[in-house]
């Protein structure tokens, strides 16, 4: 298998330390950076961050970045209509060849049974091989998210624990000291070019001399970009900035969605057939099509094991983070250095003027 390609790889954070606002380009690709030290990548701006599925858990001392279940149920409802939709085929080419060959075989259900006993347990077990494999990646990957403990990020001692991969040893960081980026990738598949966007955070190691790198996946630029400020807002900010953690999906969800989607449907225009993807209620051929979808995926099983994914990855951190995380009186609660404040004034200053996050470093280094 072909090692994996990134941006990161080119990275070397200790030789050459980034600053916020820069922007470096690598033979595969670019990455802007967002920190150190911490800094607003963009205006300020009160309630605009909304609700995010990628806080495991927040209060007023900390604040749990990682992965959160939504997706699984979609995961398990992708798998379970594909199978079940071969079920139906193989079903329905069974009932016509034994129709087709009923005059012959004395019967359509004589027919039916031979063909079954003929051809069931291989047809059968080529139906199980996805249903097996479909459910591996289930189960798989909720383990293996259950096994990477969150990065806890406590604004009131303005540091950040994370435990490395494999780890149950937990690492306590600076806040004002981690890096983190945007980067793109740019491909080729053979056929076109493809653009790879990840969004990164790069803490001090144990020893100190390295860096533990956090990446995932976005979809654009901006996306990235709103991940840094839903960190930075929680660490820098009043609460009136900071995102709210997205609902889990679970039975409850499924019932609500449901409650809506016939609520909006009673009340809505209700022509025969008009074609949408994303709107059930757009007729009664698309409310068919959402029941029949969500019979094949075998109703409420994929939320049933969305909760479980979201049981098994709740974080059970040690005892002495535990106590780490403890609310501390307000006199106790560390302060921003006056580093970080004297150049995030500059850059409060710099947003305000019509400036941006890509000419910011240049005020940084000055």
């Amino acid at each position: 298998m072909a090692k994996e390609q990134s941006v990161e790889q080119d990275f070397n954070l200790n030789d050459q330390r980034p600053l916020a606002g820069e922007v470096r380009t690598y033979p595969l690709g670019e990455a802007l950076f967002f920190s150190p030290k911490p800094l607003p990548s963009a205006r300020i701006i009160s309630g605009g961050l909304g609700e995010s599925n990628q806080i495991v858990d927040i209060n007023d001392t900390y604040m749990d970045i990682g992965q959160s279940n939504h997706g699984k149920a979609f995961q398990v409802q992708l798998i379970m209509f594909c199978v079940m939709l071969g079920v139906i085929v193989v079903a329905l080419i069974f009932l016509a060849s034994a129709y087709a060959t009923q005059d012959r075989l004395g019967g359509f259900f004589e027919a039916l049974l031979l063909g079954l006993r003929d051809e069931g347990v291989v047809i059968g077990t080529i139906l199980l091989i996805p249903l097996f494999i479909g459910w591996y990646t289930i189960i798989n990957s909720s383990l293996k998210k259950a096994r990477q403990k969150p990065i806890r990020f406590n604004r009131q001692r303005r540091e950040v624990c994370y435990f490395e991969e494999g780890s149950q040893t937990p690492t306590i960081v600076p806040w004002e000291e981690i890096v983190s980026w945007v980067s793109m990738y740019k491909g080729f598949t053979g056929n076109a070019i493809v653009s790879n966007v990840t969004f990164g955070i790069a803490l001090p190691d144990s020893t100190g001399k390295d860096y533990w790198m956090f990446k995932r996946p976005v979809g654009i630029m901006e996306e990235g970009q709103r991940s840094w400020e839903i960190i930075r807002c929680y660490m820098e900010e009043e609460s009136e900035f900071w995102a709210q953690k997205a609902g889990d999906e679970n039975r409850q969800t499924f019932d609500e969605n449901r409650r809506q989607i016939k609520q909006k449907f009673k009340n809505g225009p209700k022509p025969l057939f008009a074609m949408s993807m994303s709107d059930p209620t757009a007729s009664y051929f698309n409310m068919f099509g959402y029941y029949v979808f969500n019979i094949l995926c075998l109703w409420k099983l994929p939320y049933l094991v969305s909760e479980w994914d979201s049981k098994i990855s709740m974080a059970k951190f040690p005892s002495e983070i535990d106590e780490w995380s403890k609310p501390l009186p307000k006199e106790e609660w560390a302060k921003p250095s006056d580093e970080l404040r004297k150049q995030k004034d500059v850059a409060i200053k710099h947003y305000k003027s019509g400036g941006n996050l890509t000419n910011l470093k240049l005020l940084n280094a000055e």
